[in-house]
C-alpha cells in the first residue's frame, strides 16, 4: 500500500519526523532550460569558431551587448560603411591604392592639432614620410604613411599615422618601385610646398623614414654589399671601424713600374652633414652618375628625384637596436660553438649549452624563442629559432644571461661588456627631454672601442659604424624620437590581418584595407562632428580652428582666425 499511495501516518500518537523523499529528477522546466543554454553556448562556440572570431572581437561585441545598445543588421553596416567610404578620395588600380599627398597632409595636421593646438606658431611643418615594405601572403607591398612631427610621439602611433598609399610590387629595389608608383603620384608629393596658417605662411618639409634598407631603394643607393655601404657617408667598408680616436694615415700604392704611385691619405672620422667630412649630397651623387655607375656606391638617380636630401633622414633606433643585439648574438653563438674536440664528445658539449640557453629563454621570454643544433651545419653549431623584438631583447640581454656558462672566460667579459655598453647607448637616446652634451658621443666611442677589442669579430657593420660617427650628431640636430618606426612596424603587423580578413573582398583589396584603415582613423576622433570636420578639412583646405576650439572646449591662443590652406608649386 506504501509503494501505491505512499507513506501514512496515524492521527494520533507519537509525532514522527518529517522526512522529505529526495527528487532524483529535475523539473523538466529546468531541464529544458539548462540544455537549451548549453545548446546556445555550442552554438555560439560555433559561429566563433566558423567566421574566425578572435577573442577579443567577440568580448567587443558583448560588451556592446551588455551597455544596452542594439545590434543593427548587416545591411545596415554596409550603408553606414558604404557612406564612410564616400569621404575619402581614393584613387586606385588592381595593384595600388592612394590618395592626393595634399589630402592626406591636411589630415595629418588635423590629427597633430588634437595633441598640439600652436602648429601656426612654426616656421616649418615637418611631415614624416614613412615607406616601408611588407611580405604579406605572396605579395610584396610597399605601404606609405605620414605623420606630422610637431604632433608629438602621439602622432607616430599606429593608430594616428595617416594612410598615403599601398602598392604592389614584384621585388623592393630601386627600379621596380620607380616603375610601379606612378609618375603622377611622386610629383602630387613635390607639389606640396608650404601652407598657411591663419595668414602666415609656413613651410612644409618632407622628411624621410624607415629602415637603412629603404634609404636605399629611395637615395637610389648600391647597398650594405658595395664597397661604400653606409647610407650617410662615403667611407669605404675597410674603414667602417674608423672614429675620431682612431683616424690613422692609409699609404695607397697605384700602377706599376715606372707609373708607381705611392699616396698618403688621412682616414679619419665622417659625417652625415658636414661634407669636408665626406657626408653624402645631391649634387655628389649626380657627379658620381656622370662617370660610371656605383662610383662611392651611388647606383642611379634617386627614387623620388631632390625630394629627399641626404640631411633629410635619420637613423631610425629600433632597428639600429633590432640589428645590433642580432649581430652580437650571432657573434656569441659562434664563440659558443666553438668547442675545441670534434664528434660525439662536441655535440654534448654543444647540447648542454643550448640547454643552458633554453633555460634563460624560458625564463626570460618564454618559449617563443629557442636554440637548437643547426643539422644543416657539419660543424653542428649552434642556431637560435624564432624572433626577438625590441621589448623581448631587453628582457634576453639581463644581468643574468649566462655568458660564463657557454664562453670562456675572456670572451665572456668581452660580450658582457659590449652588452652593457649598448645598453647604455639605449638608455641615453631615450632621454630625448635633457639631452647631456658629450654624454651620448662618448658612450658611441667606447661602444665601439669595446666591440673592436672584444675578438668577437675583425669588421663592424654599418649599424655600428653609424653608432661610432654619426649616432650623436643626429641626437644632437634632431629628436631621435621622431624617426622611431615602432608605430610603423605594429601598422605592418595590421596591414598583413586586414588583407586576410573576412570582410576584404579579393576584387580591390587594396582600396580596402586603405579604406577600413581611414575608418580606424577617423574613429580617433569620438565626436562626428569632428570627424566630419577632418575630412572637410582634408578635402577643401578650410576649416575654422577658432569656432573648433570653442566647441570641443580647447584652450585658443589669441588670434582672430585660423584657417589651413595648402599651396602647390606652379
Amino acid at each position: 500500500m506504501d509503494a501505491i499511495i505512499g507513506r501514512t501516518y496515524d492521527t494520533r500518537g507519537i509525532k514522527r519526523s518529517y522526512e522529505e523523499d529526495p527528487i532524483l529528477v529535475e523539473p523538466n522546466k529546468n531541464r529544458h532550460r539548462h540544455n537549451k543554454m548549453i545548446e546556445d553556448q555550442r552554438d555560439l562556440l560555433h559561429l566563433k569558431d566558423t567566421y574566425h572570431l578572435t577573442d577579443s572581437a567577440f568580448n567587443a561585441i558583448f560588451q556592446f551587448i551588455r551597455s544596452k545598445r542594439k545590434l543593427c543588421s548587416l545591411k545596415e553596416i554596409e550603408r553606414l560603411r558604404k557612406k564612410a567610404n564616400g569621404k575619402f578620395p581614393i584613387l586606385f588600380t588592381s595593384t595600388s591604392a592612394h590618395v592626393k599627398f595634399e589630402y592626406a597632409v591636411r589630415t595629418a595636421i588635423f590629427v597633430a592639432r588634437k595633441y598640439e593646438s600652436k602648429l601656426e606658431q612654426f616656421d616649418t611643418l615637418n611631415i614624416r614620410f614613412n615607406m616601408d615594405g611588407t611580405l604579406i601572403g605572396n605579395k610584396h607591398i610597399v605601404a606609405i604613411s605620414i605623420n606630422c612631427i610637431e604632433g608629438g610621439d602621439q602622432c607616430q602611433t599606429s593608430k594616428n599615422l595617416v594612410p598615403l598609399g599601398l602598392f604592389e610590387v614584384q621585388k623592393e629595389n630601386t627600379e621596380l618601385l620607380r616603375k610601379t608608383l606612378p609618375v603622377e603620384f611622386i610629383n602630387d608629393i613635390k607639389s606640396v610646398k608650404h601652407i598657411s596658417i591663419g595668414g602666415k605662411d609656413i613651410d612644409i618639409r618632407v622628411r624621410l623614414g624607415g629602415d637603412l634598407m629603404n634609404a636605399v631603394y629611395v637615395f637610389g643607393l648600391a647597398g650594405f654589399s658595395s664597397n661604400y655601404p653606409c647610407i650617410f657617408c662615403t667611407q669605404h667598408k675597410d674603414d667602417l671601424h674608423i672614429t675620431e680616436e682612431t683616424a690613422y694615415d692609409k699609404t695607397i700604392t697605384e700602377g706599376k713600374g715606372k707609373n708607381k704611385k705611392t699616396t698618403t691619405v688621412h682616414v679619419g672620422p665622417t659625417s652625415y652633414h658636414d661634407m669636408t667630412k665626406r657626408a653624402r649630397s645631391l649634387a655628389e651623387q649626380n657627379l658620381c652618375l656622370a662617370k660610371k655607375s656605383n662610383e662611392l656606391g651611388y647606383k642611379c638617380e634617386p627614387l623620388f628625384g631632390d625630394l629627399f636630401d641626404y640631411q633629410d633622414y635619420c637613423v631610425d633606433t629600433l632597428h639600429m637596436k633590432l640589428r645590433v643585439f642580432d649581430v652580437i648574438l650571432k657573434d656569441i653563438l659562434s664563440y659558443a660553438s666553438r668547442t675545441g674536440k670534434y664528434g660525439a664528445e662536441h655535440l654534448t658539449i654543444i647540447e648542454r649549452k643550448i640547454k643552458i640557453l633554453n633555460q634563460h629563454c624560458e625564463k626570460t621570454v618564454g618559449k617563443r624563442f629557442f636554440f637548437q643544433v643547426d643539422t644543416d651545419d657539419k660543424n653542428k653549431t649552434i642556431a637560435s629559432h624564432g624572433k626577438l623584438s625590441g621589448h623581448l631583447q631587453d628582457l634576453f640581454y639581463i644581468d643574468s644571461f649566462p655568458y660564463d656558462d657557454i664562453l670562456i672566460d675572456e670572451i665572456a667579459k668581452s660580450a658582457r661588456t659590449v652588452v652593457n655598453k649598448f645598453k647604455e647607448i639605449l638608455n641615453e637616446v631615450k632621454h630625448t627631454s635633457i639631452k647631456r652634451k658629450g654624454v651620448l658621443k662618448r658612450l658611441s666611442l667606447e661602444f665601439v672601442k669595446e666591440f673592436r677589442q672584444s675578438g668577437l669579430r675583425t669588421t663592424v657593420t654599418p649599424y655600428i659604424h653609424i653608432i661610432g660617427n654619426h649616432l650623436f650628431e643626429f641626437h644632437e640636430f634632431n629628436n631621435l624620437g621622431d624617426y622611431n618606426m615602432q608605430g610603423v612596424e605594429k601598422n605592418n603587423d595590421l596591414l598583413s590581418r586586414l588583407y586576410f580578413s573576412s570582410t576584404n573582398p579579393a576584387k580591390n583589396p587594396l582600396l580596402t584595407m586603405l579604406q577600413k584603415l581611414y575608418r580606424m582613423l577617423e574613429m580617433n576622433f569620438q565626436d562626428e562632428r569632428e570627424r566630419d570636420a577632418m575630412a572637410e578639412f582634408a578635402r577643401t583646405g578650410v576649416y575654422d580652428f577658432v569656432e573648433e576650439e570653442k566647441r570641443f572646449n580647447i584652450s585658443p591662443t589669441p588670434r582672430s582666425q585660423n584657417r589651413f590652406k595648402s599651396f602647390r608649386r606652379s
